[in-house]
């Protein structure tokens, strides 16, 4: 019973996580403690009126590490959202706002963001350093913000989608889970066919992995067409302002918590308790 609660807990807590198609998304060792689930929050401008599919990828290799100690790194690596360009100050990037997000919801946890992004960079920039970032930052899960810079200057699809194949493989064959995110939305950006290209090829990408999405794009979509652009994009009209990452952020931490309890749901000692 009260595994099925938490079953029930993990559908509710997700805002946007998918597994990735276009148009949605080893057993663990004996628990030294329990866990304290609470819904991660979700401020009111960032909850979309319309209704977006949901499911769950587990984030396995990241209960396995919860489950044996308190302290977690996650590595958040990626370009100018990682940077926090458009923020007021650091504080109000999403990689400062994913820490507190997810100590809440996740009690009994001390949670590590590290963040490494380059301003500019295309996946193939963060591919390279990836193995020497994980390394250095001793990262049990890895956040990836790609995509925007290679939609920007028409990077190839097929090399786009090999970089982050063959990454993703690599971090997975180093008990690494990862959360890719996907490029912003603009209106301005979609004028560009080729930006909703790369949006569809991680989609994709992710989908044959078997990693989680978190949908930035289709939310942001969903959450622009009720208020504008200007509500949650800087004055650039391409980065995010301090709204933009706070709900950045706050789907991130849904994101991350409905994969552990996917995770946590068929194993014999589960961590999760009320």
């Amino acid at each position: 019973m009260q595994r099925l609660a938490f079953w029930v807990l993990g559908c509710a807590l997700l805002f946007q996580p998918i597994p990735a198609t276009p148009g949605h998304f080893s057993v663990l060792s004996a628990a030294p403690f329990t866990l304290s689930t609470a819904p991660a929050h979700i401020s009111p401008e960032c909850q979309p009126r319309v209704s977006l599919d949901r499911s769950r990828t587990p984030l396995r290799f990241l209960a396995r590490a919860i489950h044996s100690r308190p302290h977690i790194r996650i590595l958040a690596i990626g370009s100018s959202s990682t940077v926090g360009l458009g923020a007021s100050s650091p504080s109000a990037t999403y990689v400062a706002r994913l820490e507190p997000n997810l100590e809440g919801a996740l009690k009994g946890i001390d949670f590590d963001v590290i963040g490494r992004g380059i301003s500019g960079e295309e996946a193939q920039g963060a591919a390279d350093r990836m193995r020497k970032e994980v390394a250095d930052s001793k990262a049990d899960l890895v956040v990836w913000q790609v995509g925007t810079n290679d939609a920007f200057r028409h990077v190839s699809l097929e090399k786009f989608k090999n970089c982050l194949k063959s990454t993703l493989a690599w971090l997975t064959a180093n008990d690494l889970d990862v959360v890719l995110i996907n490029p912003q939305f603009g209106e301005g950006l979609v004028k560009d066919t080729y930006y909703e290209h790369v949006v569809d090829t991680i989609a994709e990408v992710a989908a044959e992995a078997h990693v989680m999405l978190v949908d930035r794009f289709h939310a942001m979509r969903a959450l622009q067409g009720e208020r504008g652009d200007p509500y949650y994009l800087a004055r650039d009209n391409l980065h995010l302002n301090d709204v933009g990452y706070r709900c950045m952020a706050e789907q991130l931490a849904r994101a991350i918590v409905g994969g552990l309890i996917a995770a946590d749901a068929d194993q014999q000692n589960p961590i999760f308790r009320p």
